[in-house]
């Protein structure tokens, strides 16, 4: 799996731990505590830097840093600073130049630094970085030992990230050796720990993978496809690398949708690719042009991008190259260079132990001495290539009995999820069965004490009790479900004919008079504008049991704009709504605020000699919708007791009929839908008057 081994060295799975967290592009933050930093805390900022600029993509400062932290911990007798160093240049190597030979000496040399150290911290990136570098050169047996070390020293040190960095090599070597099986368990424990992490997909990322390339290894193209698509097309949104984009444009040849193959070649800009990425869509593409019998096209592609492979010491990809070569110049019949290219890449075929490779070179020298007539040769050859072809064969029935095995683990994991996912379900109901049961209880309890209230309603409520015995129990609910209703509609009534009570008209009125009086016909107008606009929200809010928020907050901002030009801006408002509750979806019951606003400005704000203040916010509490309005009036005691001197002519019944509708509509009964709470000053003073409403909505909260 190169390219999540490639992410590994270039993501936050790279020196794990030699950052802080959200701090690795942070350059400016470390190049300002650098000064302050001396000896072995100057190398590690040194070696930050190093890092940040690697993660940015900045070569030259890259390797600057890494230069300076090498040379100056040698000085300094740092010897963690200097295996980090060596690490950091490995990196180097690798990201920017691919040059593996170059990657395997520093992280030798690393290794020999930790073993002078007692500061361990980091060193499976050492073992990683050589097991990489040791399987492109081919050298599988060593990789496989270096990454089993990385894996034990991550499990050890329950480093997720390195464990699955050291996976990734055991499936790039197990590939590579045709240990179809082995790869797939190494992937399978990659996938498990995804879903352990999170990953709750049908499929994970890495399950994905392995499928698309399980499939295409055991040469079922078809099958193969629509795993690297999810993967490649629909959940990444493109490709990660480079030779990303090239295998899933072989894929594409293998299935021989060619035209879909070439769209991607085509998509990759050759100009302008330096070789280390250069060279994957050279190989590819002529192995596409092969495959459509172009040779002489195919050969020039094949021969360069051998050169980059050899530059950068990438001997699995060199075995790949000669392979193609000696397949083309046998298409070509120049049977020499056939046998010469041929016999290079089963060599190293040979030494890496790689069954494919050693299948395709035997397979290709029978071809070229059969061609050539020179039958004890071609017989020889013969006989190798069908005895690496059972071999091959053998490892990838073991693979197909795996995947095959896999796919029926996974679908025993749907079908446990489909079964959890049911009882989540069943639960889920019942629950809404029980919030039923107590909002019908709610709203049952509500309808006794109305009619305890009520003798007149209570005599009503008891005559279809007693009628209810006496039928049968669904024609009972249905009756009582009716009553309820009708008390409801009632109660929103009052509460429509309460707030839109006569002395606000009349007052509303006498403004409109006084300002025709005054001849200020434009105030007149401005204010008799809004009184009829406030009406007609409130009688076409008042057709509907719920309406949007937004609806609510029209109404209330113009009476509290007619409140505020009627006593001649003796106050202040201001309305705030929190950016998680969105007024255009979420519903409530009308006219539930401005009762308590009403009452704010009447009984608290115009009794203060100073210009008062009315605020009124709307936010939400744990899935529930709050309103608190607040004012700096004289608070409840004050109003007391200028009441008891000037008793009022009108009690406004809002507020109590406002109560009784939230209170019938409360999800949770246990719930104290008005809370009223007297603000004091330090010094005991009055400074106000605070009430929180818990609002019903039948929409939740954004």
């Amino acid at each position: 799996m190169r390219y999540l081994a490639v992410i590994s060295l270039t993501c936050l799975a790279f020196f794990p731990g030699s950052l802080c967290h959200g701090q690795v592009t942070n350059i400016d933050s470390l190049r300002k505590a650098l000064p302050t930093l001396r000896d072995t805390a100057r190398e590690d900022c040194l070696h930050d830097l190093g890092v940040a600029y690697l993660f940015k993509g900045g070569r030259d400062s890259t390797i600057y840093f890494a230069n300076l932290v090498y040379n100056e911990s040698k000085r300094i007798n740092y010897q963690h600073g200097s295996a980090m160093a060596c690490v950091l240049k490995a990196a180097i190597a690798n990201h920017f130049y691919n040059d593996f030979s170059q990657m395997e000496k520093w992280a030798g040399e690393a290794l020999s630094w930790f073993d002078q150290t007692s500061n361990k911290k980091n060193l499976g990136i050492a073992y990683w970085q050589l097991s990489l570098s040791q399987c492109r050169q081919a050298r599988y047996d060593e990789a496989l030992l270096n990454a089993k070390t990385c894996y034990d020293l991550a499990n050890k040190t329950n480093d997720q990230h390195f464990k699955f960095s050291a996976l990734e090599s055991m499936t790039d070597i197990y590939r590579e050796t045709g240990e179809y099986d082995k790869m797939f368990d190494a992937q399978d424990e990659m996938a498990q720990d995804e879903r352990r992490y999170g990953d709750t997909s049908e499929y994970t990322f890495h399950q994905l993978w392995v499928m698309g390339l399980m499939y295409r290894l055991l040469e079922e193209y078809s099958t193969a496809l629509p795993f690297w698509r999810q993967l490649f097309i629909e959940r990444a949104g493109g490709f990660l690398w480079s030779w990303n984009q090239m295998e899933y444009a072989e894929l594409m040849t293998q299935a021989n949708q060619l035209d879909s193959a070439l769209y991607y070649y085509n998509q990759f800009d050759s100009a302008k690719a330096e070789p280390k990425d250069l060279r994957y869509f050279l190989i590819s593409k002529g192995e596409y042009l092969v495959y459509l019998k172009k040779y002489s096209t195919a050969l020039p592609y094949f021969l360069k991008g051998l050169i980059y492979h050899r530059q950068l010491s990438d001997a699995m990809q060199v075995k790949r190259a000669l392979l193609d070569i000696a397949k083309t110049y046998l298409a070509l019949q120049n049977s020499d260079s056939a046998i010469s290219y041929a016999r290079q890449g089963l060599t190293m075929a040979l030494a890496a132990k790689s069954k494919p490779a050693i299948r395709d070179g035997y397979q290709i020298l029978s071809a070229v001495y059969d061609h050539l007539g020179r039958s004890d040769s071609a017989n020889f050859y013969f006989r190798k290539f069908i005895s690496a072809k059972d071999s091959v064969l053998n490892d990838q029935t073991k693979g197909r009995f795996a995947a095959y095995s896999y796919r029926q683990k996974i679908a025993t994991l749907d079908k446990q999820k489909l079964l959890e996912r049911q009882q989540l379900q069943k639960e889920k109901t019942n629950r809404n069965i029980l919030i039923a049961a107590l909002i019908i209880g709610l709203v049952l309890a509500g309808f006794v004490i109305r009619n305890i209230r009520l003798k007149r309603r209570k005599d009503q409520l008891q005559h279809l009790m007693t009628e209810a015995n006496t039928q049968l129990e669904n024609r009972r609910k249905e009756q009582q479900l009716a009553e309820i209703q009708q008390q409801k509609t009632e109660l929103e009534m009052q509460a429509l004919r309460a707030q839109m009570n006569p002395h606000f008209i009349f007052n509303s009125l006498n403004s409109i008079n006084m300002f025709v009086l005054e001849n200020n016909k434009l105030q007149a107008s401005e204010y008799l504008s809004k009184f009829s606009r406030l009406v007609r929200l409130i009688l076409q809010n008042s057709q509907e049991a719920f309406i949007p928020l937004e609806r609510e907050l029209e109404a209330l901002q113009l009476y509290l704009e007619l409140e505020s030009l009627r006593f001649e801006n003796k106050f202040v408002y201001r309305i705030s709504v929190a950016d998680n509750v969105d007024t255009t979806v979420l519903k409530v019951p009308p006219l539930v605020i401005q009762p308590y606003a009403e009452n704010a400005i009447w009984h608290g704000l115009m009794h203060k000699k100073e210009k008062g203040h009315l605020e009124i916010e709307l936010y939400h509490q744990e899935n529930v919708l709050m309103c608190r309005i607040t004012d700096d009036g004289v608070g409840r005691t004050g109003a007391e007791q200028l009441k008891s001197k000037f008793p009022a002519k009108h009690k406004s019944m809002g507020i109590k009929i406002t109560e009784s509708r939230i209170a019938m509509t409360q999800v949770n009964g246990s719930a104290k839908s008005v809370e009223i709470r007297d603000l004091v000053y330090p010094g005991g003073g009055a400074a106000g008057t605070e009430v929180i409403l818990t609002i019903p909505t039948n929409s939740a909260v954004t």
